[in-house]
């Protein structure tokens, strides 16, 4: 069902498509470096989970001892380290950090909307890309309020400043900016759009060069490819090496992972 749901257009998107296709486009970076023109890692949805749930409480003057308090420092800050299990760059060894946001229903438990959202940690700013909005709306911006106000706290609190070269000791909010992106024309294609710009982003070209209508062909492609991966490895043995930006594998001498990956 998982690839049934993935491939078909009727289908809406769910956590685990979007998380598992940031992980195979993430791999694809580590896998071939030299496609990608700046270092960058991802969230996924538990990590936008978190940032939602963590807000509630949040402050403007957050203090150390609120990212310590319950379980914000046990969630939230390994992504920044690179200690978490499900996302593990450390934030300090790239240029962006592309997350997905999922906006909620007006009783929390819908999904409403996926859009993109990328950190870029050197001009300290959010350019959001929203595949219904080309302009700012009030739920979406409210939402990237949440990010753009947050994370400059959750980096100082995690001395970012003194392991990345480029960001400064600054820790104002971030700016957020809406950029122009291609329009879904179904109703259920959102996820999938998120998909398609990251992989355009992440390899520096312009997401409005995608076509809408071929995001049908886009998610088989997507399907495709992703099992027939999970095949090779399965039927190899092949052992996927850790998460380490910087590591070009194809250099490797004992990696034979296919290049369509």
């Amino acid at each position: 069902m998982f690839f049934l749901e993935l491939s078909d257009s009727k289908f809406v998107l769910d956590d685990k498509h979007i998380d598992i296709a940031l992980y195979y486009l993430r791999k694809k970076e580590c896998y071939h470096p030299r496609d990608h023109p700046f270092r960058c890692t991802t969230t996924d949805v538990l990590f936008d989970n978190y940032m939602a749930l963590v807000y509630k409480d949040f402050s403007e003057d957050a203090s150390d001892e609120f990212w310590c308090a319950g379980d914000n420092q046990l969630f939230l800050t390994p992504y920044v380290w690179g200690d978490s299990r499900r996302c593990g760059i450390a934030w300090t060894e790239v240029d962006k950090i592309f997350f997905p946001c999922r906006l909620p229903s007006e009783d929390d438990e819908a999904v409403t909307h996926f859009l993109l959202g990328v950190l870029d940690l050197n001009q300290k700013k959010i350019d959001v890309y929203d595949s219904i909005y080309s302009e700012p709306y009030e739920a979406g911006m409210n939402y990237m309020q949440m990010y753009a106000r947050m994370i400059p706290h959750l980096l100082k609190f995690s001395q970012f400043d003194k392991n990345h070269k480029s960001f400064g000791n600054v820790f104002n909010k971030f700016d957020i900016q809406w950029q122009r992106s291609p329009h879904q024309t179904g109703s259920t294609d959102c996820g999938a759009f998120l998909i398609k710009f990251a992989e355009l982003l992440m390899i520096g070209k312009d997401v409005q060069q995608f076509q809408p209508e071929d995001i049908k062909d886009f998610r088989k492609e997507l399907a495709a490819n992703l099992w027939a991966h999970g095949e090779w490895k399965r039927n190899s043995g092949y052992d996927t090496p850790p998460e380490n930006v910087g590591d070009d594998y194809e250099s490797e001498n004992e990696t034979f992972c296919p290049k369509e990956l």
